[in-house]
This record gives C-alpha cells, structure tokens and sequence, in this order.
C-alpha cells in the first residue's frame, strides 16, 4: 500500500509530556549521537507535577555508541536529579534498550554500557522512590532538543533559574505556558 504524505493514519495520535503524579518530579532524559565523529549530545529536563521546568541540563561527550550516550544522559539525569534534591522521581526516556537494562537484569545488557548502569543503579539508591519508564519520542521532545542543541554545541551548561531560549518552544509546544516559570 503506497501512502501519500498527506495521508494520515486512522485514530493516530501525538504522543505528548504528561505530567508526573503530584509530590514526584519528572526527569526526561536523551542523548544524540554522530557515529562519524563519536560526539554526543546530552539532554536532561526536569519538571514537576504541576508541569513547571525546575531545570535541566545540555552536555557534550564522546560516546562509542548511540546507547552508551543514551546511559552517559540518563546518569546525568539521575544525578541532577539528586544535586536538586529530589526524593520522589520518575525518569524518562525514549530509548527502549536503556530502560530494559535499567530496569531488567543489567548483566543480560550490553556489556559496554554495564558501568554506567551500575551507576545508575547505585545513584538511584539514593531516592525514597524512583521509576523508570519508556515514552514514545513525542513525549521526550524537550529532552530530544536539549541532546540536539548540546550535540550541535549551541548549549553546554546546566540550568536551574533560566532555562536556554532555544528550548523555551519546545516547552510551549508540550503546553507549558511560557516563558516558564522558573
């Protein structure tokens, strides 16, 4: 079947940002991989459960693999996470094998990520309580421009009181009002 671009799919629809149960924040995280130059762009944005943008970070790496930035991501978010002092937190991301190894057995995970999960593992023991959940990259779209804008170098830091303007409509477009309040 040969479907035009204009076609779309019958009861489709936009996977979006929901917010986390109320006391608990929510902590989107993704990376961006080139394989050519092994450069690696990290995103992290954290939010709580009234949907306001607590902070988040954009960092570069080398990485050997597009699942080795997706861990490198994720053990930034966890330890923003924790620098922020969050107690109740749900992670996010929308890379299926990271979160199975998070969450699964870890020694049945690929074997060169295995001391970042550990890391994660041991990070996350810190919490009162924390869940790892996979997300359709619709949901991730503010933690995908945050890896991108870093990979692409337009934003190497990590916020808590102004977020980068350049992710500002990506937030608006999950339904945040904006500018968000910080």
């Amino acid at each position: 079947m040969n479907m035009s671009e204009n076609a779309v799919e019958v009861g489709a629809t936009e996977a979006r940002w929901s917010a986390p149960p109320h006391a608990y924040c929510k902590v989107n995280v993704d990376a961006s991989w080139e394989g050519g130059s092994k450069l690696a762009g990290l995103g992290v944005v954290v939010r709580d459960s009234n949907a306001v943008c607590l902070g988040g970070s954009c960092k570069t790496r080398l990485a050997e693999s597009a699942i080795e930035a997706e861990a490198h991501a994720a053990l930034n978010g966890v330890h923003l996470a924790a620098q922020m002092g969050i107690s109740h937190v749900v992670f996010e991301s929308d890379s299926k094998e990271l979160v199975q190894s998070v969450k699964g057995h870890i020694q049945k995970s690929r074997w060169t990520i295995f001391p970042i999960l550990s890391a994660i593992r041991r990070a996350c023991s810190g919490f009162s309580s924390y869940s790892w959940n996979w997300v359709h990259r619709g949901a991730n779209k503010a933690a995908d421009a945050a890896a991108s804008h870093a990979r692409r170098r337009m934003c190497d830091e990590v916020w808590e009181s102004s977020l980068p303007s350049s992710l500002v409509f990506v937030l608006q477009a999950d339904g945040l009002p904006c500018p968000p309040t910080l």
